[in-house]
């Protein structure tokens, strides 16, 4: 055989064979949405014993460590999870990953925006309109902006005469409906 097939047909069946030496855990919550700088309580069941997993939440765009939890005797944990004020409100996965890489199970969770307390919101307002006022050449301003239109009678001619074109089709094809 070609040394090039035989490289080919070990690297398919090396991809094909199985990989996971994990059982799959479930991760489990009552809640399905939680806020930013929110808490969510997960339960995972049927996990490997006495194994500890690295939590992710993982969104189309962005990746978030959790922390990790170490499985009791029979496979189980219980843990309230603390989600990062700076995630984006999105669809989202907690994810438990083994040390090895393997995902142990996927939790589909709703994250939305993070509530602000009162003061804290008023606060950073406050600093958001002193970084405006402090913009440099570069940055947007309020100062106002003049448009200066300029038509010349060769301009208002354009304009009047497709004016004209298009009210004479308009009749013209008004008329020719009539007929």
């Amino acid at each position: 055989m070609n040394a090039n097939v035989v490289a080919m047909l070990a690297v398919l069946l090396w991809t094909a064979a199985p990989t996971a030496v994990h059982d799959e855990g479930v991760l489990e919550s009552d809640q399905t949405s939680v806020a930013a700088r929110g808490e969510i309580a997960v339960r995972g069941k049927e996990f490997e014993e006495e194994e500890t997993y690295t939590l992710r939440l993982l969104g189309a765009l962005n990746e978030y460590d959790l922390g990790s939890v170490k499985s009791d005797g029979e496979g189980r944990f219980h843990l309230d999870i603390l989600i990062p004020a700076d995630v984006r409100p999105a669809e989202y996965q907690i994810v438990a990953i083994a040390a090895d890489g393997d995902v142990g199970a996927r939790l589909d969770v709703t994250v939305s925006a993070a509530v602000r307390a009162g003061a804290e919101a008023a606060a950073e307002h406050a600093d958001e309109h002193d970084e405006m006022a402090d913009m440099d050449e570069h940055g947007a301003t309020a100062e106002e902006i003049t448009i200066e239109r300029d038509r010349s009678g060769i301009g208002w001619a354009v304009i009047g005469l497709l004016i004209g074109a298009a009210g004479g089709l308009g009749i013209g094809l008004g008329r020719r409906r009539a007929a």
